[in-house]
């Protein structure tokens, strides 16, 4: 059966939480009358979430258990998940819970037809941790100097584009290790795409915390990551 609509969501270690938002948003989903699959591009995990997702997507043939058995890492994650898709749209999320489905229905609506967009989630009350959130602020000033556009969120893993389009993104991608949404953001702004963002109810993760990386590791990430957006703004 042709889909509409992809949700595409990288998965590592989830095994307490995938399941419950997994089913949450085929819910969701599914009120909607919206032909869709979720494609859960699992990434080496080593607690039982590959195990649970081979389950689903065994009960369940909108669930694509997009396996590997070595980790590839976030961003590979993601484009393979985008890749593998065949839908006209692709919704791209995490898969921890903080992405609230209920957010959907305002990409969709503003969705287009034809030309280039993007719609990208706007975290007005974030639930990251205070460290997290301070060294994102800092990155952003380097972002905005470097492509001059007026994104809120940059970094926001909630994203809605068309299939067609992603390989006017995808060549620079992994210029961005760590920082995956803001090179597809930034990449998206220099091929022009039209970008909207919108208010979007950002939750607590439903178990566990957040990965931060320890101190110090933090100027070798940064240095990397601030040479990443370099690179995209001039090759």
């Amino acid at each position: 059966m042709s889909t509409e609509i992809s949700i595409c969501m990288p998965v590592y270690n989830e095994a307490k939480s995938i399941k419950y938002v997994i089913e949450e948003w085929i819910e969701k989903l599914e009120k909607l009358h919206i032909k869709f699959n979720i494609i859960c591009s699992e990434d080496g995990s080593t607690d039982g979430t590959k195990n649970i997702l081979k389950k689903l997507s065994i009960k369940n043939k909108k669930i694509i258990n997009n396996s590997t058995l070595q980790k590839r890492g976030y961003g590979k994650a993601v484009v393979s998940g985008i890749e593998k898709s065949k839908s006209k749209y692709i919704v791209c999320i995490d898969s921890d819970g903080q992405c609230d489905p209920d957010d959907f229905i305002k990409f969709w609506e503003k969705r287009k037809h034809s030309s280039k967009f993007l719609i990208i989630g706007n975290r007005i009350n974030r639930k990251d941790n205070n460290f997290r959130i301070f060294i994102s602020t800092l990155f952003k000033i380097l972002y905005k100097i470097l492509f001059k556009n007026n994104i809120k969120d940059p970094s926001c893993p909630y994203v809605l584009f068309q299939k067609k389009n992603f390989h006017l993104l995808k060549k620079k991608l992994f210029y961005m290790k760590e920082g995956f949404w803001w090179g597809f953001t930034a990449i998206a702004a220099l091929n022009k795409f039209s970008i909207k963002e919108v208010n979007i109810n950002h939750r607590k993760r439903i178990y566990g915390q957040t990965n931060v990386y320890k101190i110090y590791k933090i100027p070798s990430i940064a240095i990397r990551n601030a040479i990443g957006l370099l690179k995209i703004r001039i090759t």
